[in-house]
């Protein structure tokens, strides 16, 4: 293999890691989204789903992002400059991660909220006034003992 199809097939992996890392970006994007939703209809057993489907898309990306960077250093070698469908790519991946991490901290907000809302309502219910027990024992204070 030449050094001209060495750098076309380098160029071709490239493409598609970011292509695929791409997928796995709009994938977390859109489980940013029904995590929203879920957050704010008080489904934690689908956001605990959601959250383990998460961890899977991160450990993926991360995985994918190994593979591009000595794929970008033999890129950058091979096309210094010449090339340019691989910055407008990296370029939609760095808005994309932009969103995601707008998307992702809006997230916490919104459960750093509903857990503080749930923290009142354990104190509110908390502070109930109780009725006494009508099984409570009433201890007397005197006791009568000249009858």
């Amino acid at each position: 293999m030449n050094q001209t199809e060495q750098n076309v097939a380098v160029l071709k992996r490239l493409r598609e890691m970011l292509v695929r890392q791409r997928e796995r970006f709009q994938a977390y994007l859109a489980l940013l989204e029904a995590e929203e939703g879920s957050i704010l209809h008080d489904e934690a057993e689908k956001l605990l789903a959601q959250v383990e489907i998460e961890r899977t898309i991160i450990a993926e990306i991360f995985t994918l992002k190994k593979v591009i960077l000595p794929l970008e250093s033999l890129y950058q070698s091979a096309y210094p400059g010449t090339e340019n469908t691989v910055p407008r790519l990296k370029a939609a991946l760095e808005t994309m991660g932009e969103k995601i991490l707008a998307h992702n901290a809006r997230n916490r907000q919104l459960l750093k909220e509903r857990m503080e809302s749930l923290r009142r309502e354990i104190t509110e219910l908390r502070g109930w006034p109780r009725a006494a027990s009508p099984f409570a024992e009433v201890v007397p204070g005197l006791i009568d003992i000249t009858t």
